[in-house]
C-alpha cells in the first residue's frame, strides 16, 4: 500500500511539472519551461523527459543545447528532433544518419539508397520532408524531389514540400490528388502513470494531475 501511494505521488508530481511546462510554453516563458523540464528530467529521467527538455531548448532557440541533450536517444520522436537540430546547425550528414538509421548511406559522397519508406522515417511525411531538405542542401536534387513528392503523397497539406519542389523547378503533383491525411495526433507520450508523458504542445487540460487512487 505504501509503495502504491508513493508511485501515485510520484506520478502526480511528474504530471504537475509537465502541466506547468505546458503552461510556460503556451505563454512563451521558455526559461521557466526549461527550468521545470530540467527538474522533471532529474526526477524521472527517460527518453520522454529528454524530449520535453530538448523541446524547451529548441523552442527557446537554443539548438546546440537541444542537440547535446538528445545525443544517444533512440525513440522516434527524439530522432526526429535531433535531426531537426542537426539540420538547423548545418550537420547534414548526421541529420540524414539520424533519420535513416541503418539505411543511411555509408559515406556522404558515396552511392545513396532509394528514398526510405515512411514507416522507416520518424514522423512520416515530416521526416521525409526533412530528408528532402537535406538532399536539397547537399545538391542531390533528384533525390530531394523524390522525398518531397513522397511527403506530399502522405500529407498534401505539407505546403513546405510544394515550396521545395518549386525551388527545384520540377513538375508539381496536382493539389488535392492524395487522400486527406488523418488529423495530427499528439506525440507518443501518455500520462506519467502509464510510463510516459503527454505531449507538451497539447492543452494543459489534457494533462492535469490525477488524484491519487
Amino acid at each position: 500500500l505504501a509503495a502504491a501511494s508513493a508511485t501515485a505521488e510520484q506520478a502526480t508530481f511528474e504530471s504537475s511539472l509537465l502541466c506547468w511546462v505546458q503552461q510556460s510554453l503556451k505563454h512563451h516563458l521558455y526559461g521557466n519551461a526549461t527550468f521545470l523540464a530540467e527538474r522533471l528530467h532529474a526526477h524521472a529521467p527517460s527518453e520522454d523527459s529528454v524530449h520535453v527538455l530538448a523541446s524547451c531548448h529548441f523552442a527557446a532557440g537554443e539548438k546546440v543545447r537541444a542537440y547535446h541533450v538528445l545525443q544517444g536517444c533512440h525513440a522516434a520522436h527524439n530522432r526526429y528532433l535531433l535531426a531537426l537540430c542537426c539540420l538547423e546547425l548545418g550537420h547534414l550528414n548526421e541529420a540524414e544518419r539520424v533519420l535513416l538509421g541503418p539505411a543511411a548511406p555509408g559515406t556522404a559522397g558515396g552511392a545513396h539508397a532509394p528514398p526510405a519508406e515512411a514507416a522507416d522515417v520518424p514522423n512520416g511525411a515530416a521526416g521525409l520532408y526533412l530528408l528532402g531538405t537535406i538532399c536539397f542542401k547537399s545538391q542531390r536534387r533528384e533525390q530531394a524531389a523524390r522525398y518531397f513528392t513522397r511527403a506530399l503523397e502522405l500529407n498534401p497539406y505539407l505546403w513546405s514540400a510544394y515550396e521545395g519542389l518549386c525551388q527545384l523547378g520540377v513538375e508539381l503533383p496536382p493539389l488535392g490528388a492524395a487522400a486527406a491525411p488523418q488529423l495530427p495526433q499528439g506525440l507518443p507520450w501518455a500520462h506519467p502513470a502509464n510510463g510516459a508523458y503527454a505531449d507538451p504542445s497539447a492543452g494543459a487540460q489534457q494533462t492535469a494531475p490525477r488524484a491519487a487512487p
